[in-house]
């Protein structure tokens, strides 16, 4: 199966609470320290960096630092900057990185390998929690030359147990994006039997997305979240792929540093 070329903003909540804040607005959990950083990982079903065998559970790590929720970094979101941040809003830049595709199961098809992608970015907070924005992104690295729109509704809720973080989140891409992903050359066609294959862009999948975080201390945290997505449009109707529905699930351990 090849891996899901969307995968940026879900596998993200894989970080503690305070790590959300840095694009998304939420209510504030945590008086903010001039520095965090956080290191952890655990077990998650669904994700490869490479794409290669997704639909396993593998030990993942995690890792994110944060400067005054100003400019921050991990392993999935890249290197960030708030523009803006107020209270109940962020507008900043960011250069993601975008993890290789792999190659479609049972078939020999060059799919993308790691690249990079520029991406802008406002969130604004609203009433009861919710926090509603897009991001939009651009290939930077030569592997798509392509260009992608992520749109989310989230909110984020105090339980007995913990933080629970709820999204739903849809993405579309042009057609360069989408080709680069889904579709079939006319020499892969010849190579693998598959028939050629050109997809417009569009809409490319949607989903929804749970997140439970609960403190251990002061210094550490766990969460366990669960992510179903469907893939839409052109995109599904690629000969390559075998499944149009995808599960990631996960657990997670994290301990905190940080320095005022």
């Amino acid at each position: 199966m090849i891996m899901r070329a969307a995968i940026a903003m879900v596998i993200s909540l894989l970080a503690p609470a305070a790590a959300m804040a840095q694009t998304a607005p939420y209510e504030e959990v945590l008086p903010q320290k001039r520095w965090t950083l956080d290191l952890g990982g655990g077990p998650v079903y669904g994700f490869s960096a490479n794409g290669g065998g997704a639909r396993k559970t593998r030990l993942t790590p995690w890792g994110s630092l944060n400067y005054k929720d100003r400019i921050y970094a991990n392993g999935l979101d890249g290197v960030g900057y708030n523009l803006v941040k107020a209270d109940d809003l962020r507008i900043g830049v960011q250069l993601r990185p975008r993890y290789g595709s792999g190659k479609p199961e049972g078939l020999d098809l060059k799919r993308p390998d790691f690249g990079a992608d520029a991406a802008v970015y406002a969130f604004k907070r609203l009433p009861w929690n919710v926090v509603v924005g897009a991001r939009a992104t651009r290939d930077v690295s030569n592997i798509s030359d392509g260009a992608q729109i992520y749109a989310s509704v989230g909110r984020q809720t105090l339980t007995p147990i913990g933080l629970l973080q709820t999204i739903g989140y849809a993405r579309a891409g042009d057609k360069n994006a989408v080709r680069a992903y889904y579709g079939i050359s006319t020499s892969e066609a010849a190579a693998s039997g598959l028939p050629t294959y050109r997809p417009d862009g569009g809409l490319q999948n949607a989903g929804v997305a749970a997140l439970l975080m609960a403190p251990i201390g002061e210094r550490y945290g766990v969460g366990a979240f669960a992510n179903y997505e469907r893939l839409l449009g052109d995109s599904a109707d690629s000969p390559i792929l075998r499944h149009k529905d995808v599960w990631r699930t996960g657990l997670i351990a994290v301990r905190r540093f940080s320095w005022n």
